[in-house]
């Protein structure tokens, strides 16, 4: 029994390694080949594994100091300490502080729009991940109460089929566990905040369109599940953070203590 079930799993070995030389998987940022075999050591341990080739590993930019205190937004200078930009000080947020995974450029621009316009689910878990180490890393334990995705209206869910802010913060709580071996101090919550009309897309708006665009779109059903709780806010991408604002508003009016931000990509505008 032990003899035919090892020749068994060296069969689907074997099985498995030639489908993948006769149907290679496709790297999901550029549409090149790509598998395990191969990668870099880099590319291989990263949770990106298997889906980017090496070129689009490398060329994936976190964010990082110095950035923006409050939008997080990373300054061109790599020199010098965290500060606030010109926008923020003139034109303060609702939100107490943005932060993000990395830069919405190259490889990690086309894995976003592969999940949310070609139903690429697979890469949100591994993205997800990355964005959760990123919560981590700038969070410190008891510092957030309710994590809650940017909604979709109805029509768009429909349409889509998912919620990608949702996708990507669905299993934190089971990589928490994986961490501290323990139930988190957070729970991720849907439904808290919702969209209550359709918007236009915000894409090649400025900030003062993109204000006018999302404003009085959400709302907050249900104002004593966030009363004096703070309230981090996650979504897949921030530009001129509008949509942000616009939802830290509807949850402060409702009673969140705070409301911060955090967003796998920040598009960098400075």
């Amino acid at each position: 029994m032990g003899r035919f079930s090892t020749s068994r799993h060296a069969f689907y070995g074997v099985l498995g390694a030639l489908a993948q030389a006769l149907f290679p998987a496709r790297c999901l940022a550029c549409g090149e080949p790509v598998g395990l075999v191969g990668q870099s050591a880099a590319t291989a341990a990263s949770p990106l594994a298997g889906m980017v080739c090496d070129a689009c590993a490398g060329n994936v930019q976190p964010v990082g100091s110095p950035l923006c205190l409050q939008c997080g937004m990373m300054f061109k200078s790599r020199e010098g300490p965290d500060h606030l930009c010109q926008d923020c000080m003139t034109r303060p947020r609702r939100f107490f502080r943005a932060r993000a995974a990395g830069i919405y450029h190259k490889s990690l621009m086309s894995l976003v729009l592969a999940l949310k316009y070609r139903g690429k689910t697979r890469v949100a878990e591994p993205l997800g991940r990355w964005l959760f180490e990123t919560f981590v890393d700038h969070w410190a334990a008891g510092e957030i109460d309710r994590i809650v995705p940017v909604p979709l209206h109805a029509r768009r869910f429909r349409s889509r089929g998912f919620n990608q802010a949702y996708l990507l913060i669905r299993r934190w709580p089971d990589m928490a566990r994986e961490m501290a071996e323990a139930a988190p101090s957070w729970q991720v919550v849907r439904d808290v905040l919702v969209r209550n009309r359709p918007t236009a897309s915000q894409t090649g708006l400025d900030r003062r369109a993109r204000t006018k665009n999302v404003r009085g779109a959400f709302a907050v059903p249900r104002p004593e599940a966030v009363a004096g709780r703070r309230i981090l806010l996650v979504d897949d991408v921030m530009t001129t953070g509008a949509t942000a604002d616009a939802c830290a508003r509807v949850l402060r009016t409702a009673g969140a203590e705070r409301v911060d931000v955090l967003t796998l990509a920040r598009a960098n505008r400075f």
